[in-house]
């Protein structure tokens, strides 16, 4: 599977910063399975009305970390040093992570990559990371040279 064939552009209006009020109003996707499946926009307070037995729900209670990193990588040999966006997904250990880097194909394992830069608001200043191992689909795993709260 290609982690790429999932993006898709989100207008920032779209994206909801607090819950909806009163919360059942917040929106729910409703899928019937049928022949031709039908999609349906409702909202939460109808899913009492919609639930018949042996219905499946299915809840998504991922939440999204500011986690979207900028960088450029170290230069090589040639003198290359491309822009690296970083999404990190999953914490993997006090100083590294799970991330999906763009673009992968860029990047080896022993690379490293400097994100932020000195005296940002970040409060990070130059934020250093090592691709440790490159997986399938632009996964990688960074291992930063910081750890613990400040990572």
């Amino acid at each position: 599977m290609r982690v790429d064939e999932f993006d898709f552009d989100l207008p920032e209006d779209r994206i909801a910063l607090r819950p909806a009020s009163p919360r059942d109003s917040s929106r729910l996707l409703v899928v019937r399975p049928e022949e031709a499946p039908v999609l349906e926009d409702r909202v939460f307070r109808d899913l009492p009305e919609l639930l018949e037995p042996g219905d499946v729900l299915v809840f998504n209670d991922t939440r999204v970390i500011p986690a979207q990193l900028y960088g450029r990588r170290a230069p090589r040999e040639d003198g290359s040093s491309p822009r690296i966006s970083a999404t990190l997904h999953r914490r993997a250990g006090e100083d590294s992570w799970l991330a999906f880097a763009k673009p992968g194909r860029k990047l080896r394992v022993g690379d490293r990559i400097m994100f932020g830069m000195p005296g940002c608001a970040c409060g990070a200043d130059e934020l250093w990371a090592e691709v440790a191992e490159k997986r399938e689909g632009g996964e990688i795993l960074l291992k930063f040279d910081k750890s613990g709260p400040v990572l």
